[in-house]
């Protein structure tokens, strides 16, 4: 829908910004300044539709208009422990207005954004640009996330979509693509090494597609069968079903876990070459996991974990995407009452093939 800029900036912004006239035609967040948002039912299996009142601007926000949002599995967790709540964060939306501070965005530019809503700027990580590591950052989780038609966020904390990749390919990145990237990069894997995945889900099928690219040899480890051509067709060199005996001859260097629930961690330890890692992306039910102890001492093995990235590896993954042509395999549905719950079925099922995005 159309607005008077005029109303909605003085409405949500504390300093208007000039806006292109050309642009006011584009634009869609409500002259109230309301929107439309979709709030957690009882156990997260249902969605209310309701309107909320934007924030005025604070000089380094951005309002911007949602295009699209994918479903992360911890979405599903937390709408399941917090009724109300609007989940969602892996956003990708376009400018419309910007407080007076603003200046790595413009108006009209498509952007991404989600996990880490904010840190203090100030402590020692974040001044050695490892802000997601901020022990007082807050997430999606601590306002309202991106189960919406619009949204204000802190610039500082949103990304330029690179123009060859699509809203409804980017969205999955942000969260996705960043976490498998971000440990890539962060526990600077050699293109040399023999990568295995563990879980050909959300996560599982982006980091086959994005170690593929990076140079390395990959492994697919699944407990299904059925995943075996996709994992292949995704750029895996090899597929071990766990339902199976193990029978495979490959060790491998490192070890990225992105299934959720618990596993069968001494198949996996066995599996590490000496000196390797196991780096931990998906939740556990347990609060704990039994590690095999005899072997990790004498073959010096390593568990690790590994959190969403920072901006800067974040943005080094959107180019690396846009240059390899990766993309996630997504299934889309209407951001709705009715597709919010289909879309969440099918993660919390985990029947997804293999990202789901709301638009």
């Amino acid at each position: 829908m159309t607005l008077a800029t005029e109303q909605v900036a003085s409405a949500i912004v504390d300093t208007p910004v000039a806006v292109d006239a050309a642009a006011v035609e584009t634009l869609s967040i409500d002259a109230a300044p309301t929107y439309t948002a979709f709030a957690a039912g009882p156990g997260g299996q249902s969605f209310i539709e309701k309107k909320l009142e934007l924030p005025k601007l604070g000089q380094f926000d951005v309002a911007v208009a949602i295009i699209c949002c994918g479903v992360c599995y911890t979405d599903t967790m937390y709408a399941a422990m917090a009724e109300g709540m609007v989940v969602g964060h892996e956003i990708i939306g376009r400018v419309e207005f910007k407080g007076e501070s603003v200046t790595n965005v413009d108006i009209g530019d498509t952007i991404g954004f989600g996990y880490i809503r904010s840190t203090c700027l100030e402590c020692q990580f974040c001044l050695s640009g490892k802000e997601n590591m901020c022990p007082k950052r807050t997430t999606f989780s601590d306002g309202v996330g991106g189960l919406a038609n619009a949204s204000v966020w802190d610039s500082r904390f949103v990304y330029k979509i690179p123009k060859e990749i699509e809203p409804r390919h980017a969205g999955p990145l942000t969260c996705a693509g960043a976490s498998v990237f971000g440990a890539l990069y962060g526990y600077n894997i050699s293109p040399t090494a023999t990568v295995g995945v563990v879980g050909l889900g959300g996560l599982g099928h982006l980091a086959i597609k994005f170690a593929r690219a990076w140079g390395c040899k990959v492994v697919a480890i699944s407990s299904t069968q059925e995943k075996e051509q996709d994992a292949l067709t995704f750029g895996a060199h090899e597929f071990i079903c766990t339902q199976n005996p193990i029978t495979t001859s490959t060790k491998m260097d490192y070890i990225l876990n992105t299934h959720v629930g618990d596993l069968p961690w001494d198949i996996f330890i066995n599996l590490l070459v000496t000196n390797g890692t196991l780096i931990n992306l998906g939740i556990a039910a347990k609060p704990s996991i039994e590690i095999p102890y005899m072997p990790a001492l004498f073959n010096q093995l390593k568990v690790v974990g590994s959190l969403v990235a920072s901006r800067h590896v974040v943005n080094k993954m959107f180019e690396f995407a846009a240059r390899h042509n990766i993309r996630p395999e997504v299934e889309e549905y209407a951001m709705t009452v009715k597709g919010c719950r289909e879309g969440f079925k099918r993660v919390t099922e985990q029947k997804a093939r293999y990202r789901v995005v709301l638009n």
